[in-house]
């Protein structure tokens, strides 16, 4: 059986926790670090910007970091979501072929644990407008109910190796676009990071067929993530200051 790895983050900065998906990508790519499923948390309360996306792009509100993730896509604010990250060799059945058919077999995954929650049977939803805010924006693969996306998810291939980072909000998110949905307005009763842990480890297990069993960052990982955290994630150069408003952040 396929042995993975599930490693708890907790709750940590924005640049701690793209540093050690950054660094775990690194290393999965040179063969040092197993297949591994990461959930964690961005506190404080913390702004991420998809790769390549301007800074100049959004509006951001005060008191929140900033973050520049290793993956694509739109802007994302972390505010008491779970957000979880898959790291794979580009060899692995699960990450053969296109970005998109990589997205579709994970999609599995993520679906089946939604519905161990207790929501109905999901099927990834037809793409929508590209907007500069994730969950503005519903991709090819990515999973909705009735048109609201539940899971924004992002990619990067690099050095032989896979990063799928994503983020599933628990509660509603004022500032949210209409388009997204919470899993406690889905399920219409509230849900904490155990029970989502817990159904995201069990989902991926039944979905692929694999073992996942808790482990930890090896040493080589914990040392290249803080240089990374050190030298990019926490570096002003990397992560140009975004505009500021006094208010709610600009959706629109």
């Amino acid at each position: 059986m396929d042995a993975w790895r599930l490693l708890d983050g907790g709750w940590a900065t924005g640049a701690r926790q793209m540093a050690v998906d950054d660094a775990l990508l690194t290393l999965c790519g040179r063969e040092f670090s197993l297949p591994t499923l990461r959930l964690f948390g961005f506190r404080p309360a913390c702004l991420s910007l998809g790769r390549f996306q301007p800074a100049d792009q959004v509006l951001a509100p005060p008191g929140v970091d900033l973050v520049r993730r290793p993956t694509g896509g739109g802007a994302v604010l972390h505010r008491g979501d779970v957000c979880y990250s898959i790291i794979l060799p580009l060899s692995h059945p699960l990450a053969t072929g296109s970005i998109g058919q990589s997205y579709q077999r994970l999609a599995r995954g993520l679906a089946a644990a939604l519905e161990a929650l207790g929501l109905p049977p999901l099927a990834a939803s037809r793409p929508s407008q590209r907007s500069r805010w994730c969950f503005e924006t519903i991709a090819l693969s990515e999973l909705a109910l009735a048109g609201r996306k539940l899971v924004g998810s992002a990619q990067a291939r690099r050095d032989g190796a896979l990063l799928q980072q994503g983020s599933i909000r628990l509660a509603p998110e004022p500032d949210e676009a209409a388009r997204a949905i919470s899993l406690q307005e889905a399920l219409g009763r509230p849900v904490g990071w155990d029970e989502l842990a817990e159904a995201l480890a069990a989902g991926f297990a039944r979905a692929w067929g694999i073992e996942i069993r808790p482990g930890e960052l090896s040493p080589r990982e914990e040392e290249l993530a803080r240089r990374l955290e050190r030298e990019r994630y926490a570096d002003p150069g990397w992560t140009p200051a975004p505009r500021r408003t006094g208010a709610a952040i600009e959706t629109r």
